[in-house]
């Protein structure tokens, strides 16, 4: 949240800065150093201004957790993540969303197990949030060696918004694909499913999808499993 969105929230609500600091348990001072974009709105506050404004933020201008707090995202919290982001396969889900869908992408594809329901979300994610800052995540997967699996979750993606007739989404998607083609790693990956049973290595190797193959990931995932996905 910017300091020129904090500005225009309080102003929305008609209070000067002195009316709005003890709403937010904030000094008038510091306030004024926040709408001037001199400090951060701290995490611990992000929350309590957003209900004193009744400010709607977007999932993507949430705060970054940092690299720290990938390791404590469990399946459960995963999933409760990606439910209140609104995807449909968890719909039955009643929980809000605290992670930015970017650094919730990357914390899941680094990630050397992961329930298959929660892989398959990923594309879905891609997909509904295809506006994340694409040059950090790339980087970021760089830097743990996922790049293999972000550029299969992003060709399915892809297919997906090419069947949805969203062309300019498939376009971006595909570029972004592209500019990780050069980065693959030459040994096999598979999707955050690291331990799986050599029986079920030998099957993959002969029984991957062509678009996982392409990207040296060992997965039967297909766009076509993932109808579920469509974003309207």
């Amino acid at each position: 949240m910017t300091g020129r969105e904090l500005r225009q929230a309080r102003e929305k609500k008609g209070w000067t800065q002195e009316e709005a600091a003890p709403r937010l348990g904030l000094s008038q001072s510091y306030l004024s150093m926040l709408e001037k974009d001199k400090r951060a709105v701290p995490k611990a506050r992000l929350e309590q201004v957003l209900n004193v404004y009744d400010y709607v933020l977007s999932p993507l201008e949430l705060p970054l957790q940092g690299e720290e707090s990938w390791g404590e995202l469990g399946n459960q919290e995963v999933a409760e993540q990606l439910a209140g982001l609104g995807y449909p396969g968890f719909s039955y889900m009643r929980s809000k969303a605290t992670w930015n869908p970017a650094e919730l992408l990357v914390a899941a594809l680094t990630k050397d197990e992961l329930e298959s329901r929660l892989t398959e979300a990923l594309p879905w994610l891609v997909l509904k949030f295809n506006a994340m800052e694409w040059s950090w995540v790339v980087l970021q997967v760089k830097m743990h060696d996922s790049q293999n699996r972000l550029g299969f979750v992003l060709t399915l993606a892809t297919t997906l918004a090419e069947h949805m007739g969203k062309s300019a989404v498939s376009q971006q998607l595909s570029n972004v694909a592209e500019g990780l083609m050069p980065s693959v790693l030459l040994r096999e990956l598979t999707l955050c499913h690291e331990h799986m049973p050599q029986a079920e290595r030998r099957w993959l190797k002969e029984h991957s999808t062509p678009e996982a193959k392409q990207w040296n990931v060992l997965s039967d995932l297909s766009s076509e499993h993932l109808s579920h996905a469509v974003v309207n």
